[in-house]
């Protein structure tokens, strides 16, 4: 859609945004109409489209109301708008001003599994009562009151140090209580430890917003890629688990995808829907990628992004027609730090009080360390943190020159800082399959919410946490 002639309404020129994407819907006679900086979206008919067209191509030409309505959900934007600019700054004023703590926490960095595509080692290593107490007091200091607390519990798996896990718990929503601020927990765990003890203490907490657990495909597939540390296979008492939680938490399933499972997903899903799951366990699709050297050699077997995404929308689409509601969200920007990285109040500890800045950092040793609490919960200073300081300082996600190109930059920002960082910036940045995609994931929003305007009262899925 070109930008069009500008309009003068209340005093300022108008010309069509460029980041409307309009996409005709999986219904005949029906578009769809997004925005992918303001997160609009409608689905109108083909001749009331055809309207609203001429109006973005000739401001000029329409009423002040329609124009103002266009405006309001950012199709129609100031003609002298850099809106990549706006967008830019944006995310540093946002970032800068956000409030509260974004925590993610591993209680231990061992796991019980050994999957063929993990990017962490697992030494053994538990938060002892010295970490947690030194902890409680790095918090006790950062969190101001009436500031939110948001923990996203990880490993190795976290499970193997409930015990731990537990005890912070109580104590960061005791802390919380007392200063008057929201707190919320999520888990990304294996499954395979989720008894019916662990079920019941989550489901009691106010602020425990889900569980992020992972199936790879029918047992054959899942089994030969995610087994315990000493062969056996995982996925019948992980079944077991996820039947037993019976609705009582939500769970975000997580299936990561590459070449040696992606034709097997379809009897994943039925499975899920045979053993009644459908109703509380929210699919979504992980990309197996070489994070890091501990991955070891994937070459042979991981998707491309474009594989990924074209995947990505096949399964979704046979989840929505199977009637298993995944974790499908209608696109929307970051309105502020894109994870615990770049978040002002952002910190990943681990074992031993070690403190990263991303999660892919976990399980790396002290001298790899951001940093080091000490017992008053202070950080100890050291060369790493001095270089990590400066570099999320700094950090800027906007630098990739194809970025500046791209219909989908407001949504992903330039995707992980963790893989952006490592590309040249004269190409892409990590780019979200949002970039290859779009048009058909809106079509599935749509497809959906038109199922649920059918057949309401399917509760919304759970927030989910990706690594």
């Amino acid at each position: 859609m070109p930008d069009g002639a500008a309009s003068r309404i209340d005093g300022r020129q108008l010309a069509a945004s460029q980041f409307n994407i309009f996409v005709p819907s999986a219904f005949d006679g029906i578009v769809l109409m997004y925005n992918s900086v303001s997160g609009a979206f409608a689905a109108v008919e083909t001749e009331e489209f055809e309207g609203i067209a001429r109006l973005l191509d000739q401001p000029e030409c329409g009423e002040a109301e329609e124009l103002q309505r266009l405006a309001e959900a950012g199709f129609l934007v100031a003609a002298d708008r850099d809106e990549r600019a706006k967008i830019r700054e944006g995310y540093f004023e946002t970032r800068t001003s956000e409030k509260g703590l974004s925590l993610t926490i591993a209680p231990t960095v061992s796991c019980n599994f050994v999957c063929s595509y993990c990017f962490e080692e697992h030494p053994k290593r538990h938060l002892s009562d010295e970490d947690s107490a030194a902890l409680l007091a790095y918090v006790a200091d950062r969190l101001e009151p009436g500031a939110p607390l948001s923990v996203t519990w990880f490993g190795g798996e976290p499970l193997a140090a409930f015990k731990q896990l537990r005890s912070l718990d109580e104590e960061l929503q005791a802390l919380c209580d007392e200063r008057g601020s929201d707190y919320t927990q999520f888990i990304i765990t294996n499954g395979s430890l989720l008894n019916e003890e662990k079920i019941a203490y989550f489901a009691s907490r106010p602020g425990f917003t889900g569980a992020q657990i992972t199936l790879d495909g029918p047992a054959d597939i899942h089994d030969g890629r995610r087994f315990t540390s000493a062969g056996k296979p995982t996925f019948g008492k992980i079944l077991d688990n996820l039947k037993r939680i019976d609705g009582r938490i939500t769970v975000s399933l997580r299936i990561n995808l590459d070449r040696e499972n992606v034709n097997r997903i379809p009897e994943l899903i039925d499975l899920v829907v045979k053993e009644g799951l459908a109703g509380f366990v929210h699919p979504y699709f992980g990309h197996v990628v070489d994070y890091t050297d501990e991955c070891g050699d994937l070459d042979d077997t991981m998707l491309s992004r474009k594989e990924f995404a074209a995947a990505e929308v096949q399964l979704l689409n046979l989840m929505i027609r199977r009637g298993v509601r995944p974790s499908l969200d209608l696109p929307r920007r970051y309105a502020g730090s894109l994870c615990v990285a770049d978040a002002p109040g952002g910190a990943v500890i681990s074992p031993g009080g070690l403190v990263f800045r991303c999660w892919n950092e976990t399980a790396l040793p002290e001298g790899e360390a951001y940093a080091r609490l000490n017992q008053d919960g202070s950080l100890a200073q050291n060369a790493v943190r001095e270089e990590r300081d400066r570099f999320w300082k700094d950090y800027d996600p906007f630098t990739h020159a194809e970025c500046a190109t791209c219909d989908v930059q407001p949504l992903c920002k330039g995707g992980c800082p963790w893989e952006a960082d490592k590309r040249p910036v004269d190409g892409p940045g990590h780019c979200t399959p949002l970039r290859y995609n779009l048009p058909d994931v809106l079509r599935l929003v749509h497809l959906r919410d038109s199922i649920d305007a059918i057949d309401p009262g399917e509760a919304a899925a759970p927030p989910r946490q990706v690594v």
